[in-house]
């Protein structure tokens, strides 16, 4: 049965009934007149994510819990309702999730919102935690690294020289290989560190290659500033290798495994120009490229027909991108963005646009350091910066 309560002070009750889901009604709406909670009750709410809950329903909970100015947190973001709303009423936010769709959902909906700026970083051990779940409490990121090492076709270097086990060699060549840890972001640190390696353990080597799960933003700009040529490659361990080999364990070989090139961004013309008391700034994407298709974890038909995209248009695979103009080479700012969906700069909500024009900028003397990031679909971030006098 239903009670209806016509007069004021009565509690809410242990259930909030939806007046509809995407099943169906729960309620019909002419016994439901004063419904509790409606089910994502404006059209532009719904982001498509599969455990979106109503606005109504998380506002209840926060205004129940908490005052204005209070800190609400949400471990398990999904598409960032709790971020959303809390924003909307006033409260400090913490979100977080292991998905990166998750994160790139809450922070299309956090900008179309108009949110006060926020912080985005990556702090996960996933890679560790889900080898953990594979090989058992006794895994230690060395096994991890030697099994990386076999199937990237190099032999472990002495125990004595190789305490940690994540380093090995070539046959027939003077090519040291380093695997990075699954529980840190390759970057300028672990770049440097294995230059140096190169030049002093065991007499030297011709040539390093760094293997690595995660890496940092800057990664391209690093490798390049290093200038280290045909000395230094950089290659990307691929996403899937864990689920693969809980699957096949010792039975994966090392000619099932490829290990890619990083993706990276190019840019194209970008300018600056006197406007009143300012500037304004018009910035370019001249390409984007993805990691190889062989790489991600596809089958055969869907890879083919990202090959096919890659093909025809590298740049539809970008999911994001921001602009910093006053770039300090620690903190990126995002001050104008794009992004799938967003039809205010164009009316193509499947791709972005290829300039980005900032108006309104406070005029600087000098050089203006402007840094770009690009995610793409799959989630890969990749930067570039430029120095425009």
């Amino acid at each position: 049965m239903y009670k209806q309560y016509l007069t004021d002070g009565v509690p809410y009750q242990d259930i909030w009934a939806y007046q509809a889901n995407t099943q169906g009604t729960l309620y019909n709406s002419e016994e439901c007149i004063d419904q509790d909670v409606k089910w994502l009750e404006q059209e532009k709410e719904k982001t498509g994510y599969d455990t979106q809950k109503p606005e109504g329903l998380i506002r209840r909970v926060i205004e129940t819990s908490t005052s204005e100015g209070g800190l609400v947190a949400d471990f398990f973001s999904g598409s960032g309702t709790t971020a959303a709303v809390a924003e909307k009423m006033g409260r400090r936010w913490i979100t977080s999730d292991l998905g990166k769709p998750a994160c790139m959902v809450t922070r299309k909906r956090l900008i179309d919102q108009d949110a006060k700026p926020f912080l985005y970083q990556h702090i996960g051990d996933y890679q560790v935690e889900q080898m953990r779940s594979t090989m058992g409490a006794k895994f230690r990121i060395g096994d991890l690294a030697e099994i990386v090492l076999g199937l990237f076709g190099a032999l472990p270097l002495p125990v004595e020289e190789n305490p940690n086990k994540n380093m090995g060699r070539i046959q027939g060549s003077k090519t040291l290989v380093l695997a990075d840890s699954p529980n840190k972001m390759t970057g300028l640190a672990t770049l440097r560190r294995a230059i140096e390696i190169r030049d002093n353990l065991m007499g030297g080597w011709d040539k390093v290659v760094v293997l690595g799960w995660n890496f940092s933003p800057t990664i391209g700009h690093d490798i390049e500033a290093l200038g280290q040529g045909d000395r230094l490659e950089v290659l990307v361990i691929p996403p899937d290798l864990l689920d693969r080999l809980k699957k096949k364990g010792h039975k994966l070989k090392a000619d099932e495994v490829r290990f890619s090139s990083l993706q990276y961004l190019k840019l194209g013309a970008v300018t600056r120009t006197p406007e009143g008391d300012g500037e304004s700034l018009s910035v370019e994407i001249a390409n984007y490229v993805l990691l190889s298709p062989e790489a991600l974890n596809l089958d055969e038909a869907n890879r083919d027909k990202l090959q096919k995209v890659i093909n025809a248009d590298p740049m539809a695979l970008i999911e994001y991108w921001s602009v910093d103009p006053d770039y300090d080479g620690e903190v990126f700012r995002s001050v104008w963005q794009d992004y799938r969906g967003n039809i205010d700069n164009d009316n193509d909500p499947y791709r972005v646009i290829r300039t980005a024009r900032l108006t309104g900028l406070p005029k600087k003397n000098g050089p203006r350091r402007i840094c770009v990031r690009v995610v793409d679909v799959f989630g890969f971030e990749a930067e570039a910066t430029v120095e425009v006098a």
